[in-house]
């Protein structure tokens, strides 16, 4: 159990910033889905070991990547911190390679050989991953198959929590699944990691975007690592 990277704080949390990421066993927490890719690679072997994924998300995370993978450094021996620093050259100057909108499309075109099932739940914001077999699932069926569409691992099993968010109608976010429906996804996948199936979990907050904010994100990922039997950070 520990903080991989420096915790910074309750700051904001933008496409390429990162404040927290910290790890228990298999399950990571961060703020920022950005470092999801790293983590994955800490328990799986990406670049030789058969394995399938399953993304709750919001959003696909899936922004076309093209540029990005060249002079790709090997995740293997890189750490955490250099993978967060990692950049690339453009013609307008350096940028980060990793960003919380394109890490899965990066992974999908690095190690797609590897991926032998994708299945996601969404609400089908951005770019749609191009994978085939790519399965896609409404909420409702979220509780009660989770810990069947888990069985044949190894699994990474990858969630934003502003997928349990909405809009409302004075320019906030509210919760719109329950903490019932929320205790048996998660109870589904605590079944699913006991008995083996589940390689990786990684689990991003999102506090500045889509969801209330960092107080009632940190609320819930408390609930989920108690679910889950993990330890939570001080936060």
């Amino acid at each position: 159990m520990s903080h991989i990277i420096p915790y910074a704080g309750r700051n904001h949390s933008g496409p390429v910033t990162q404040n927290l990421l910290w790890q228990d066993g298999n399950i990571y927490l961060m703020d920022n889905h950005r470092a999801a890719l790293w983590c994955w690679q800490q328990k799986l072997d990406l670049y030789s070991q058969p394995h399938s994924l399953m993304h709750i998300d919001r959003h696909y995370d899936a922004l076309r990547a093209g540029v990005h993978v060249r002079k790709m450094p090997n995740l293997r021996t890189i750490s955490a911190a250099n993978y967060l620093a990692d950049t690339f050259q453009l013609s307008s100057g350096r940028i980060p390679r990793f960003r919380w909108d394109n890490y899965l499309s990066i992974y999908l075109r690095v190690f797609r050989k590897q991926l032998r099932t994708l299945r996601l739940l969404t609400h089908r914001d951005g770019d749609r991953p191009r994978f085939n077999p790519m399965f896609e699932s409404e909420p409702d069926e979220l509780p009660e198959n989770v810990d069947f569409w888990l069985e044949r691992g190894p699994w990474i099993v990858n969630i934003d929590l502003d997928y349990f968010f909405c809009a409302d109608a004075h320019g906030g976010w509210v919760q719109m699944m329950t903490d019932a429906y929320i205790d048996e996804t998660f109870a589904g996948l605590k079944k699913a990691i006991d008995e083996g199936h589940v390689a990786v979990v990684t689990l991003c907050l999102t506090p500045s975007g889509y969801t209330p904010g960092w107080t009632e994100c940190v609320r819930l990922s408390k609930r989920i690592f108690k679910i889950l039997g993990a330890r939570h950070p001080r936060i």
